[in-house]
């Protein structure tokens, strides 16, 4: 897709938009690793593509990295929490948290991440998470 070059010369015109996946079992959250080697995990998710929803990005994502169709995933689709601001590598970025329910047995390998891993709520704080998200506020909503 080609985007029109002057939108790099307008300060904070552009964001990453990125669907992530809040999946929660037995008190425990799922992170993946997108790259062997990664010294950072994520939560399940990525760029809404141009043209598509928020529900639809969500179902792709889950497929892609978690081996999940979507008719295997359960959600409402309400975003529970967002944060938009962070830059990394110099791209302003936005995230859009959905919960959604998936069975253990449904995971499976794919070529998308290299790992993914349940985390208790104090793993997850002492866990290095991507630097576009707020580990407080996201505990706050994954734990409340």
């Amino acid at each position: 897709m080609d985007i029109d070059p002057r939108l790099n010369d307008i300060d904070d015109c552009l964001y990453r938009v990125a669907a992530r996946v809040l999946i929660v079992q037995n008190n425990k959250v799922l992170l993946v690793k997108e790259l062997l080697g990664d010294d950072w995990w994520a939560l399940p998710g990525g760029g809404i593509d141009h043209g598509e929803t928020i529900e639809a990005s969500m179902l792709r994502e889950i497929e892609e990295e978690l081996g999940v169709p979507s008719h295997k995933v359960s959600s409402d689709f309400e975003i529970v929490h967002y944060n938009i601001g962070n830059v990394v590598n110099n791209v302003p970025r936005m995230n859009l948290y959905i919960k959604a329910t998936i069975s253990k047995e449904s995971l499976g390998a794919t070529s998308h991440i290299a790992q993914w891993q349940w985390f208790t709520k104090d793993e997850f704080f002492t866990a290095p998470l991507h630097a576009s998200f707020d580990k407080q506020a996201l505990a706050a909503v994954i734990w409340q």
